[in-house]
């Protein structure tokens, strides 16, 4: 073999540099890429910013609440709603419950999130570099997924994707086989059933068929899918004793949920082309080169068929290349079914699992499959001995480049940058610190003075997650598995309101996760922030009815210039520099009937 930097023909040196880079250990880049991702963090601490919506204000509290329980016996939480069994407040991934025992919650989520984007970076790397046997390949796969805009508060729900392939892969060939099933049960511990679990196990699970009906038996795949199966059994185990065997000691909101249609074409369209809530994979730029290079790449394996010249390595990377658009394909129109008129009349019309049940998620796989099916197309290119090395790698960056900079401007790493250079004052971002206001939370806990296991409050215009976060019990709350019957309690108490304003009228009834004081005011909104301006009047609370929750204060994010008349005494308004928040305080100090006003 000639030196790597000697070469008699034109730029050999840059294609003898690419050719041993691409079969360098080039996964040890991971390392240096996660310092530079989560050095903002460091920097901004409580100042960092995140996506509130779905994560901050309700999913980290599931890992909170489970935290301060860790040890309890008991199987309700009474902080949030009256008290909620612990099946309705279940984490995402359950193996990282005891940081939020250990750290603070906002250490602990930063521990999270690095495991969640490190398992994304090494999984997919290592999926890759099996499929294609290239290091650059690799590389540029595993950095841009795991800069994807995921949210961590759900484990390794989606980031964990390409790990499990991994994992398969090397039980698949029976190599490393400790290593993957560590690595197995590792992401059931991560991840959750209803989000992903029920995804991979039926894809496992078609393999498995698959290789029944050839007789390619492989024990330690079987063994791998019993392994997954029976983590997530156990993890819960809650589950299906309600399920199974109907153990449940209460009869859920979500049995009342509404499920709403979408037109089938339009919604597999925009699946495909966007994906959805949650799981977006970025990959606007990807879809035309992979149409290009698979329609390119089937026609040279069909003529090169003909002369009997198909290398077998090719063909089974076009067929794996193939295979992985038809499941992205699938996987729309399987979305677009679920969401379609008779699907969503039968749902409706049915109680239990089957109503609120979400198939659909079978799109939380698109961040993983796109990257990787860009992956095989390349890999196909990358297996062509013909083409130089360096050739291939300039068109892989020149065809990514849009991608990287799409990620990029969408990315938690761009936005603490972004914080890091301007503040809130000019980004607009909420950081941490200024949504759970911990400050403001210890003013108004001092100003009630009593303590905070005693009494319950509401929310009016603002989120209940901080307080929940400082310590406060809660009238309302916000979750997706909580008792009917106080869910009907509650809308007693906003009946009035819900009468006055019909679209938050439907938002409660028909789905009713979000149990707060919706009014015809600010409607369904919840982030009020100080110096809005915002001002209630005339509300048709029914105060009693609220007393009877428990509740014995209101923190509200506007003023409600009539409320002596509603039977509310104002305690005061309190707000801190860094908060998010203004918040004024009132008690439910007299009744309505001795105030002789129905409100």
């Amino acid at each position: 073999m000639k030196p790597l930097l000697h070469s008699k023909k034109p730029l050999g040196f840059l294609n003898r540099f690419f050719t041993w880079l691409d079969g360098a250990p080039l996964w040890l880049a991971g390392f240096p890429l996660m310092a530079v991702l989560f050095a903002p963090y460091l920097i901004l601490k409580q100042g960092s910013v995140f996506p509130v919506h779905d994560q901050l204000d309700e999913t980290l509290l599931t890992y909170v609440l489970n935290a301060r329980h860790l040890f309890d016996s008991g199987t309700v939480f009474p902080e949030i709603l009256g008290g909620i069994g612990k099946s309705g407040m279940q984490p995402s991934a359950v193996l990282f419950i005891p940081l939020y025992a250990l750290f603070s919650p906002l250490t602990a989520f930063l521990i999270q999130y690095l495991a969640v984007c490190a398992s994304g970076f090494w999984g997919m790397y290592g999926s890759v570099k099996k499929l294609s046997g290239s290091s650059i390949l690799a590389l540029a796969m595993a950095g841009a997924f795991c800069m994807l805009p995921v949210q961590p508060i759900y484990g390794l729900s989606i980031m964990g994707v390409p790990l499990l392939l991994c994992a398969f892969l090397l039980l698949s060939e029976k190599k490393h086989v400790a290593a993957a099933y560590s690595m197995i049960v590792f992401f059931g511990l991560t991840t959750h059933l209803v989000l992903i679990g029920y995804a991979v196990l039926s894809f496992w699970l078609l393999d498995i068929l698959i290789r029944l009906i050839q007789k390619r038996h492989n024990f330690h795949v079987y063994c791998g899918f019993g392994a997954l199966t029976a983590v997530y059994i156990i993890v819960n185990y809650r589950l299906f004793t309600e399920l199974l065997l109907g153990r449940s000691n209460y009869a859920s909101h979500r049995d009342e949920l509404v499920n709403a249609s979408a037109p089938f074409l339009e919604t597999a369209k925009d699946v495909f082309l966007h994906g959805a809530q949650h799981a977006e994979p970025l990959h606007d730029y990807l879809i035309l080169p992979i149409v290009i290079l698979l329609a390119g790449e089937g026609i040279y394996c069909l003529s090169m068929k003909k002369k009997g010249k198909l290398e077998t390595q090719l063909q089974k990377t076009y067929l794996l290349a193939l295979g992985g658009m038809a499941a992205l394909i699938g996987i729309a129109l399987f979305y677009a079914f679920c969401k379609s008129r008779p699907t969503v009349d039968f749902k409706n019309s049915v109680n239990g699992f089957l109503r609120y049940f979400q198939a659909e998620r079978f799109y939380w796989l698109y961040p993983s499959l796109w990257y990787l099916e860009f992956a095989l197309v390349f890999a196909f290119l990358w297996k062509m001995h013909k083409t130089a090395f360096w050739y291939k790698t300039a068109a892989l960056v020149l065809v990514l480049l849009p991608t990287i900079n799409l990620i990029k401007v969408n990315s938690s790493f761009y936005m603490n940058v972004n914080q890091i250079n301007n503040g809130s004052g000019i980004t607009g971002y909420i950081s941490w610190e200024s949504f759970y206001a911990e400050d403001l939370m210890e003013q108004l806990e001092n100003a009630i003075g009593k303590e905070m296991s005693t009494y319950r409050i509401a929310h009016l215009g603002i989120s209940p997650a901080p307080a929940l976060m400082h310590g406060f019990y809660t009238a309302d709350g916000y979750s997706n598995n909580y008792p009917l019957e106080y869910k009907h309690r509650f809308r007693q108490v906003i009946a009035g309101e819900l009468a006055r304003n019909e679209e938050a009228c439907a938002y409660f009834d028909c789905w009713g996760s979000r149990c707060y004081l919706f009014n015809s005011v600010t409607g369904t909104y919840w982030m009020l922030q100080k110096g809005s301006g915002v001002q209630y009047e005339n509300l048709q609370f029914d105060l009693e009815a609220l007393k009877g929750l428990g509740c014995e204060y209101i923190f509200s994010g506007g003023q409600i210039t009539d409320a002596e008349e509603m039977g509310l005494t104002f305690l005061g308004y309190f707000e801190t520099e860094d908060s998010y928040w203004g918040i004024w305080l009132y008690e439910l100090s007299v009744s309505q009937n001795e105030q002789g006003k129905q409100v």
